[in-house]
């Protein structure tokens, strides 16, 4: 019994600070991997989920995360589209993950040759503070987030079992190293940043000078190399739009020092925690607010420099003093360096990045803590203050999840006031009819980043809602050679002659329609324009033909079904909805469907 009571612990704290998730609505991506991704609805598609990339219909991106998705439709299985059920699901990884830190920790240490009852208390000890900080909370109350936790079980896991196969124990190496190979491969296609395992791992041998060893490794290695990409390369794939240039190769170093300035505050600091974080600058004029800004990075640069010159002190000292904290400190840095700036990512920084290089860094920090030669006692208090503290931040924050409009208004009164965020608060404004309001953040968005494309076109919706139709045909046309928001214009447009002349063009609605790449919300709406123009049977062809690439979209069949049924009951119709149920175990639960 006492071997499973630091996993209950863990289990039961975790979901005491998690709690309030599990009130929490859909919110920001959630809406597009959950509400608007047609592969999460049916178990017979579970091959097509890794043949594409996240985000089917949505703005693409770069995020090849078929296991992600597969979690997603068992949650879709399980619970339709209730917010509660998902939220435990990333509750639950994120147990797993912790539970697998654990397991590894003890294991660690036991090759530093830290004797079984010391060792058990600091593993428990790092993998605790690890599982309620704060700054985990993005991975974990938010579902889009699930990937990072996901991605740290099977990495976890894949370590563990790795260590274990040692030359030594002959009777299952074999069996351990294939797990190995399972859970590495695992955790990259829940995340790209599972791939950071396999260099874990091989620093892990390196470091124990298990020479025999690290030719398997390499094997693996190579391995799990050559199935991640001979999955990822052929999968459809539309490249994420970039709004900004990556930063110069000579910024970089800049942007790694306040990066590491950054990251060392929120994890010592966890108050003004928000998504969208940037350490950029970004100088708006001669304000005093800009100048004021750029001097504050310039100050955090100088302070990020300091720091990495104190974490490299400790790395160094270290070496030769505690192979332990030195070999957990190898770890922590060669996790955080694929997030610290150095590359070009989606992001120069983000909250939910650090989920796997403090796994390690809070390990060191334990094994460093249980040196100390001060009284128990004090150490006991103290760290139970600071961990009652970190937990009800956690429970706190989780709260900034609970539904859209909480989300991004915290997150912009929390310092996340960028475009973006301002652009989806206004949408969810007009969404609400708050007009005005939704003017005057699109605004403040367009103060920041002149011509934002989805700025533009949210203003051209706001001036068609307000029926001020000059004024948004003026945007349009601007809107329409805008890279991003092209095909939405064309849309619009053609949506603006109905309004002003009661005429359907279209032309328009098929140039929207053959703008960009495919957008199945804007090929919907001209094949419903050319039914509603009496030309059922062109809609039918025209929808027939994006079955051919798309056929896995229940919505598809379904509206097909209609259309073969509009004049009356049609063995096609018959067989478009039983195809739609098919691909969406749950269709006529959550939708509407002509009975033939």
């Amino acid at each position: 019994m006492k071997k499973f009571l630091p996993a209950l612990v863990l289990s039961l704290v975790i979901l005491a600070v998690y709690a309030p998730a599990l009130r929490n609505d859909l919110v920001w991506d959630d809406t597009a991997l959950i509400l608007r991704d047609p592969l999460i609805r049916s178990w017979q598609l579970v091959p097509e989920a890794f043949q594409h990339f996240l985000f089917i219909d949505a703005t693409p991106s770069d995020f090849y995360r078929p296991i992600q998705r597969l979690t997603y439709l068992a949650d879709y299985a399980a619970f339709v589209f209730k917010p509660a059920g998902y939220h435990f699901t990333s509750i639950l990884c994120h147990i797993g993950a912790t539970l697998a830190l654990l397991l590894l920790a003890n294991e660690l240490l036991r090759g530093w040759n830290i004797e079984e009852r010391k060792r058990r208390w600091i593993a428990f000890l790092a993998a605790l503070v690890w599982a309620v900080h704060p700054v985990h909370t993005a991975a974990v109350a938010y579902i889009s987030g699930r990937a990072d936790p996901l991605a740290a079980f099977f990495g976890f896991l894949g370590l563990y079992c790795g260590i274990r196969a040692l030359p030594r124990i002959r009777a299952n190496r074999w069996l351990l190293l294939l797990s190995t190979t399972a859970l590495f491969l695992l955790s990259a296609l829940s995340k790209e940043s599972g791939l950071i395992f396999l260099a874990l791992w091989l620093a892990i041998l390196l470091l124990r000078k298990s020479w025999k060893q690290i030719l398997p490794a390499i094997i693996v290695i190579l391995f799990v190399l050559v199935s991640y990409l001979s999955l990822r390369l052929p999968a459809e794939h539309i490249p994420a739009p970039r709004l900004r240039p990556p930063a110069p190769l000579l910024v970089r170093p800049i942007i790694f020092a306040r990066a590491f300035a950054e990251y060392t505050g929120l994890i010592l600091f966890p108050a003004r925690l928000h998504m969208d974080r940037d350490v950029e600058s970004h100088p708006f004029g001669s304000s005093d607010a800009s100048v004021r800004g750029a001097a504050w990075r310039e100050l955090q640069t100088l302070l990020g420099i300091v720091l990495i010159a104190a974490a490299l002190y400790w790395l160094l000292r270290s070496r030769k003093q505690d192979p332990a904290i030195f070999g957990c400190l190898v770890l922590a840095a060669l996790a955080y360096l694929p997030v610290s700036g150095a590359f070009s990512l989606n992001a120069s920084i983000a909250e939910h990045w650090l989920y796997l290089p403090t796994a390690f860094l809070f390990l060191a920090v334990a094994v460093a803590i249980s040196r100390f030669q001060v009284p128990r006692f004090a150490v006991a208090a103290l760290l139970v203050v600071g961990l009652l503290s970190l937990g009800v931040r956690t429970f706190l924050h989780t709260l900034d999840w609970k539904n859209q409009r909480t989300f991004l208004e915290r997150t912009i009164a929390a310092g996340g006031d960028s475009a973006r965020m301002l652009i989806n608060l206004a949408s969810q404004e007009l969404h609400e009819g708050q007009l005005d309001s939704a003017k005057t953040h699109l605004e403040m968005a367009l103060q920041k980043e002149p011509n934002q494309p989805l700025a533009v076109i949210n203003l051209a919706v706001l001036a068609i809602r307000k029926e001020d139709y000059a004024n948004a045909r003026e945007i349009l046309n601007r809107a329409k050679d805008l890279p991003l928001v092209d095909a939405q214009a064309h849309e619009l447009l053609a949506i603006l002659e109905i309004k002003e002349h009661d005429r359907v063009e279209l032309l328009r609605f098929r140039l929207a329609s053959r703008t960009g790449p495919p957008n199945w919300r804007i090929e919907r709406r001209y094949i419903e324009a050319l039914d509603q123009t009496g030309n059922t049977s062109a809609a039918i062809q025209e929808l027939a033909a994006c079955l051919k690439t798309q056929w896995y979209r229940a919505e598809s069949w379904q509206l097909l079904s209609r259309l073969f049924t509009k004049n009356g009951p049609t063995r096609e119709g018959m067989e478009a909805l039983e195809q739609a149920k098919d691909y969406d175990v749950h269709l006529m639960e959550h939708a509407e469907v002509p009975q033939p």
